[in-house]
């Protein structure tokens, strides 16, 4: 279906459905709060309507979009919305803003003595500070594992690691022991293997304890901590090469495992052969994510996306795993245990963009890319050229951020942001086939000269 029959068709299901005329996409309701002082109006409308709000003229993109930003005095703010022969009201409430307080900011809390804490749960973030959120975690970490705790600090108990070190643990994620002193590892053995396109590190000890694995472009850094007759009472190790996906745990015979995969020989001819890649269309069943200005909802754009370029991947020899193929809900974690079980060289999780309140009034279009790991910082930076330059599109540039589908995969993982719902002409071309076609093209040619290492 080409552009104008999409456009066409769009428009008259919005003249069919909506009795007033515009669409209003967002906000949601016509009595709405909104803790910004800023918003904006997001829908469509017949491109032959002058529309208005507050008396104020809208600029209709060709296919009728809009997003017009207005600004929120403290209080009930009132917008009409008039296209000449009807209106609509909307009644937005910005709650006062709170007067800062001269309240002392809660100090840390440094214990007399330090306490036992064990892992009550599995894969709990040991980070370097306080915070729950961002890119602070230096490694995920299995139920029953112990800690000294030295003290409290914004929700998080901090922790020694080996002599010198410290991190932090959500006190929502541990409880406290009746152990004065947590005990310490004996290192008895430790063995470095190369098997087939993978390297391991295999270290036996007579009990469990924290440990971090760092990629830092050339190798993984391994520090195992409070361990006995080691400087620092901290163990460090190498996994030398570059890293195309790893993983990290305690076997059941209480041996901790690095896997690190090389980075694969492939032939320049067909570089996507036998290469195994997990498509995850972004949201679905009852999460429709971004509602664009025409009405369109990312969840179906996503998938449209991924099943196109899992077609294509197909054809030229990859092996494909969908974490959804249909209109269905999947959990975020259930889209990573999906893609480690298939044991995935690649993760691409498909995605398109909004924009919240308080950043309404950026002028936002384009690709961007996200990653979580270093490993996987490379093939965000090429994936965003190589989409910007089939599409047209701005080139949003790579950035590292912790979500949920890119921070706990075994592979190489990156998250595309395609381009912006909320703006009409990102909306407008990402609903279109062809254009569709160009990005998936775009991703396919990131791929392999990422594989390929051109240029690089």
């Amino acid at each position: 279906m080409k552009m104008r029959e999409i456009l066409l068709v769009a428009m008259a299901l919005v003249v069919g459905n909506v009795s007033y005329g515009a669409q209003i996409v967002y906000p949601k309701s016509q009595n709405v709060t909104i803790n910004s002082d800023k918003t904006f109006f997001v829908g469509n409308e017949q491109t032959d309507k002058v529309l208005k709000i507050n008396g104020e003229i809208i600029n209709l993109h060709p296919s009728g979009g809009f997003k017009h930003v207005v600004k929120l005095n403290p209080g009930l703010n009132t917008f009409v919305i008039d296209n000449g022969t009807e209106q609509k009201t909307f009644k937005i409430t910005r709650p006062q803003p709170v007067v800062a307080s001269n309240s002392v900011a809660v100090e840390p809390i440094i214990y007399e003595n330090s306490v036992v804490i064990s892992l009550s749960k599995d894969n709990v973030p040991l980070r370097s500070t306080p915070v729950d959120a961002g890119l602070n975690r230096l490694q995920h970490l299995p139920k029953g594992l112990e800690f000294d705790a030295i003290g409290e600090e914004r929700g998080f108990y901090k922790v020694k690691l080996g002599r010198d070190g410290f991190g932090f643990i959500s006190m929502d994620s541990a409880i406290k022991t009746d152990k004065n002193k947590t005990d310490y590892a004996n290192i008895q053995c430790c063995t470095h293997q190369h098997g087939k396109n993978e390297k391991f590190l295999e270290l036996f000890l007579d009990r469990q304890v924290p440990y971090s694995v760092t990629d830092i472009g050339t190798g993984l850094d391994i520090s195992v901590y409070n361990v006995v007759n080691y400087m620092f009472q901290k163990y460090d190790d190498f996994i030398e090469g570059k890293p195309f996906g790893y993983s990290s745990y305690y076997n059941a015979d209480g041996a901790l495992i690095v896997s690190m995969k090389e980075f694969p020989k492939v032939n320049p001819q067909n570089p996507l052969r036998d290469i195994k890649i997990t498509i995850d269309a972004g949201h679905g069943g009852s999460e429709a994510g971004a509602i664009g200005c025409l009405g369109t909802k990312e969840k179906d754009v996503n998938l449209k996306i991924a099943q196109n370029l899992r077609n294509k991947l197909e054809n030229l020899g990859a092996k494909v795993f969908m974490t959804r193929d249909d209109d269905s809900y999947v959990g975020l974690n259930e889209r990573v245990e999906k893609s480690n079980y298939f044991d995935a060289d690649i993760f691409l999780s498909i995605h398109n963009n909004s924009l919240s309140d308080s950043m309404a009034d950026r002028d936002a279009t384009g690709t961007e890319t996200y990653y979580f790991y270093p490993q996987s910082k490379e093939l965000a930076k090429i994936l965003a050229k190589s989409i910007s330059d089939k599409t047209g599109f701005k080139n949003g540039g790579q950035r590292g951020q912790s979500f949920a589908v890119i921070r706990n995969t075994q592979s190489i993982a990156v998250l595309i942001e395609v381009g912006y719902m909320i703006n009409p002409d990102d909306n407008s071309k990402l609903i279109d086939e062809d254009f569709q076609n160009k990005v998936t093209d775009g991703i396919i040619d990131g791929l392999e000269r990422y594989l390929r290492q051109d240029d690089i």
